[in-house]
């Protein structure tokens, strides 16, 4: 059942509301602004249909507050005068569904309230589907890297780590939220390339000659060919061909320099490097966060770009790195 908020100083139109709607939803009342802004705050509700002009907290401020708090909620303004500046307003700060003129007709209203509610639960909807669909894909992007990797659930939370170190440190340098969201996820595909690599390389216990080293590093390149031409995928391939060269140029496959080396691609050659020195290893112990550290600053400018070495670092004294490593342990 749907809760609906209705606010009107008005005692005898708060009571035409609320009949006119108490069969069919949950009805809320408040006879001022504050009244209802202390509702929204505890309370949840799916419409609000609250009158403009009220003493001390008018209509305006409500409804601006229930976008702020709860910008699901849909929001009808009812207003007794034309007062177009006033009404412009709650339509660019509130961001109300519709406003609706005193006297209403009773019909009208309700079908409003209705139609509303049904936009509501459809959007409520696609949002419950985009979230399950957000969430199998993330999983089979885990699957697909942990059959590159060919290993066991270390890599998976290897992978984590990489994750979101990564998401963090493309977040500390200035990059929108929503794409280093995307950049993190992206990241977990920097390997993807090792598909396409024989497993007698890949998983040779001992030192590779050089004729395998040739091999090994192809799989930058193959990894950009498995992941195709999908622009959704751009990063992840911008990634997958990046993430091994240096910021001096000495690395591989494009001897790249500075930065020519996409940026997704140097955030995550870092992130990536900083966790296999801080994960046990069956040929080395870990290392400790601030040693890890003072070897990336070692290499700052030669494999790393100093710029997200300094951010990195920055992460670590306000304890995000040790925060990641203890959620994905």
């Amino acid at each position: 059942m749907h809760t609906l908020l209705l606010v009107d100083d008005d005692a005898d139109v708060l009571a035409t509301l609320t009949r006119s709607f108490r069969k069919g939803y949950k009805t809320l009342s408040a006879s001022g602004g504050q009244a209802a802004i202390d509702i929204l705050n505890a309370e949840s509700v799916d419409l609000i249909i609250c009158d403009q002009r009220m003493p001390n907290v008018g209509g305006v401020e409500v409804l601006t507050h229930a976008f702020h708090i709860q910008p699901q909620a849909v929001r009808i303004l009812l207003t007794g005068y034309t007062d177009v500046e006033s009404l412009l307003s709650c339509v660019n700060d509130a961001h109300i569904y519709k406003y609706i003129t005193k006297p209403w007709i009773p019909d009208d209203l309700h079908f409003t309230v209705v139609r509303a509610l049904e936009s509501l639960d459809l959007q409520r909807q696609l949002d419950e589907a985009r979230t399950q669909l957000e969430a199998a894909y993330q999983e089979t992007v885990v699957m697909l890297c942990l059959a590159a990797e060919g290993k066991d659930q270390d890599t998976a939370s290897h992978l984590y780590r990489v994750q979101h170190y990564t998401q963090a440190l493309a977040i500390a340098v200035g990059v929108d939220e929503k794409e280093a969201t995307h950049m993190g996820l992206m990241s977990m595909l920097h390997d993807i390339g090792k598909l396409a690599t024989p497993d007698a390389i890949l998983k040779k216990p001992g030192k590779l000659t050089d004729e395998e080293w040739i091999v090994m590093r192809e799989h930058p390149l193959a990894g950009v060919r498995i992941l195709g031409t999908n622009p959704f995928y751009e990063m992840a391939r911008e990634i997958s061909a990046g993430h091994h060269e240096n910021f001096d140029g000495t690395g591989y496959p494009n001897k790249l320099v500075g930065e020519n080396i996409p940026l997704s691609a140097r955030i995550v050659k870092l992130a990536d490097v900083f966790d296999a020195l801080t994960t046990k290893r069956p040929y080395k112990e870990p290392w400790t966060m601030t040693e890890a550290l003072d070897n990336i600053e070692l290499h700052s400018s030669g494999m790393f770009d100093p710029k997200l070495v300094a951010a990195f670092k920055e992460l670590f004294v306000q304890g995000t790195l040790s925060d990641i490593r203890k959620t994905y342990v």
